[in-house]
């Protein structure tokens, strides 16, 4: 089974979001490393999931999607960068069966961009940082050629029909995500 989620970045002052559709079985690790590149950022600081709500079970890196969010009351918060508290509220939009010719996880809207990595709030009430942008088809198609290698260096089985010898010029690419051990 497949879930759209809708992932917002709280407060900061305009809608920042972007919906994304992968697997129900990929776990909060994975779903990190996608909100990275979905808010094009690059794994500098530390993140934790929590529910928004206080509950009896506690997220794990390792715990599946599926086994969390069953429903739109069931929201998630990733904070990401505990300096800044880049709060994300996660909540899934919809389930549904994943189609053959689509490559997952994809993007399919966005709104506005996500501020630099280590930018602040401050930056942008103080008008620093501009976060609108109007083309939100120019931001989904980033993301995605970002997911796209994502999920070719590091989730799941990556791209169908590349034989061995393509995947391993893929692994040893320099830009490859690698975990730096700050997580908590």
């Amino acid at each position: 089974m497949m879930f759209e989620l809708r992932i917002t970045l709280l407060d900061v002052g305009i809608p920042v979001w972007r919906d994304i559709q992968l697997d129900d079985d990929t776990t909060f690790s994975d779903l990190h490393f996608i909100l990275q590149s979905a808010f094009n950022w690059s794994d500098l600081h530390p993140h934790t999931f929590r529910f928004a709500q206080p509950h009896k079970d506690t997220l794990a890196e390792a715990d599946r999607l599926r086994d969390h969010i069953q429903g739109k009351d069931d929201k998630i918060i990733y904070t990401y960068n505990m300096e800044e508290n880049w709060e994300h509220e996660i909540v899934l939009q919809k389930a549904f069966e994943a189609k053959d010719d689509v490559l997952y996880p994809r993007c399919v809207r966005a709104e506005n961009l996500a501020p630099e990595e280590d930018h602040t709030r401050l930056d942008i009430t103080d008008g620093t940082l501009d976060l609108a942008y109007k083309d939100s088809g120019e931001i989904a198609k980033a993301i995605n050629e970002e997911l796209t290698y994502l999920n070719v260096s590091g989730l799941g089985e990556g791209l169908p029909g590349l034989d061995a010898d393509e995947w391993v010029a893929l692994d040893d690419d320099e830009d490859e995500w690698e975990d730096d051990g700050g997580h908590i």
